[in-house]
């Protein structure tokens, strides 16, 4: 097999005019989306460090750090904005891949786009080709590469060297080293989950995949055949590996079109709960207090990672506990960006309904990657009602509307910037096909 080789010829070869309509219509959204997502990471504690080691460190004035007044190296910018995009939890993601496509892949195309002043259309045909890249190979390793490894930080560097290696115009042979420098460096462990290193693994993919495209772009050299070698990297990340789902339907079909926008501020393997419990609570009238406790039957995915703490004593180890979650959800109404405030991590009415959530695996669910659930809410007065969740909101089979995601995308961004700059980003995104200059949104992303 020539996966490798096939996967660089079609990045290579693939122009703006070959991509459908509906996928320059979705790429779109997901780089609004994504926008947003970063402004308003670039307020987090990790944003703040990384800036403030790239202010001490310098670099060449190549290329914008988010909701800042910071120019940087394009690879510094890849970094920051990387981790920035992943660390409020609401990024889009890949179901049967595992992976937050936009956090790595985005970043890299922004940075390398800006630094050598490409065009809208150069920019959003960078950004599919590398959803695709990072996706399938994503979907190649898993589900059993995800028992250890994040497939934002690893398959995503594959993503990312895709979309950078595109701006810069690599040939065949350059593409397959850089995906060759790109697999060499990608990494990510789930061990880091709920702390700042998991939207630093996000922010590495970004900028290794930048390196990456640089690298070959200069004749670095790497394996020719990274993914499907027998010490190759799908090999080496997984018990077991479908190299058949990295080139199937490559260029007839697109998996950005199967990509999940997230609505609520947490680990997607919550979702399906959030949204039942919301909906239980919206048709029942339960109220917290009405509560004696919540059974939760979901895959094994979800209870091992979001399943197991009931104390989280940070916003990041929030965002991956479920009990806090549905605790919220059922408080609230929502898990928003200020459900993880510090003054509701101390609250002891949401701590108390949190230890009153059982959460456990459904036989039904066993094969399932991300997403459904079973809730059943028991009342005090020996009531007890269930709803199940498939597919929960923001799923290609239930979608979140347009207007909903540029919703989003103006709550987001306003914690940061004016809301005329705000309206004229998301102009420009809308009509991004038009623009001849990418270093003009890359302006209005500035402080």
């Amino acid at each position: 097999m020539s996966v490798t080789r096939d996967l660089a010829d079609f990045v290579v070869n693939t122009s703006y005019e070959d991509l459908p309509g509906e996928v320059i219509e979705r790429a779109k959204l997901c780089i609004l989306d994504w926008l947003g997502c970063a402004l308003a990471g670039s307020l987090e504690p990790p944003a703040k460090i990384i800036t403030s080691i790239i202010e001490k460190t310098g670099g060449r004035e190549e290329s914008t750090v988010i909701g800042t007044r910071v120019k940087t190296s394009s690879m510094n910018a890849a970094l920051a904005n990387g981790i920035f995009g992943h660390a409020v939890e609401l990024d889009d993601i890949h179901e049967t891949a595992i992976i937050h496509p936009a956090a790595p892949v985005l970043p890299a195309a922004l940075a390398v786009a800006e630094h050598v002043n490409a065009g809208g259309q150069d920019f959003i045909t960078s950004v599919v080709l590398g959803y695709e890249v990072g996706i399938r190979v994503g979907m190649a390793i898993n589900p059993s590469h995800y028992q250890f490894w994040h497939t934002t930080g690893t398959a995503g560097t594959f993503g990312a060297a895709a979309a950078a290696g595109k701006i810069l115009g690599l040939n065949i042979e350059e593409m397959v080293y850089a995906l060759g420098i790109a697999g060499t460096q990608a990494a990510g462990l789930i061990e880091v989950f709920g702390t700042m290193s998991k939207p630093f693994n996000a922010g590495k993919a970004a900028e290794n995949g930048v390196w990456a495209a640089l690298l070959a772009k200069e004749g670095f050299t790497s394996s020719r055949s990274i993914l499907e070698a027998e010490k190759g990297y799908c090999r080496a990340a997984a018990r077991e590996c479908d190299l058949n789902r990295i080139t199937e339907n490559l260029g007839r079909e697109f998996e950005i079109m199967n990509n999940i926008f997230k609505i609520h501020a947490s680990c997607g393997h919550t979702h399906g709960a959030i949204d039942a419990v919301i909906q239980l609570s919206k048709e029942q009238g339960i109220k917290p207090e009405d509560v004696d406790r919540i059974v939760v039957r979901t895959y094994p995915i979800a209870v091992d990672v979001v399943g197991k703490n009931y104390e989280p004593k940070t916003a990041p180890e929030a965002k991956f506990s479920l009990p806090y979650c549905l605790a919220v959800a059922l408080i609230y109404g929502k898990v928003g960006l200020t459900e993880f405030s510090e003054e509701k991590l101390r609250d002891l009415k949401i701590r108390k309904l949190s230890k009153r959530v059982t959460v456990m695996v459904d036989p039904e669910y066993t094969s399932a990657r991300l997403g459904p659930a079973k809730v059943t809410l028991y009342t005090i007065d020996g009531k007890e009602f269930t709803c199940r969740v498939d597919i929960p909101k923001g799923y290609p089979k239930n979608p979140v509307t347009r207007e909903e995601l540029e919703g989003k995308f103006v709550d987001l961004a306003s914690l940061v910037l004016p809301s005329e700059r705000v309206k004229e980003i998301a102009r420009t995104v809308n009509s991004l096909e038009k623009l001849d200059r990418i270093t003009f949104l890359a302006d209005l992303l500035r402080k």
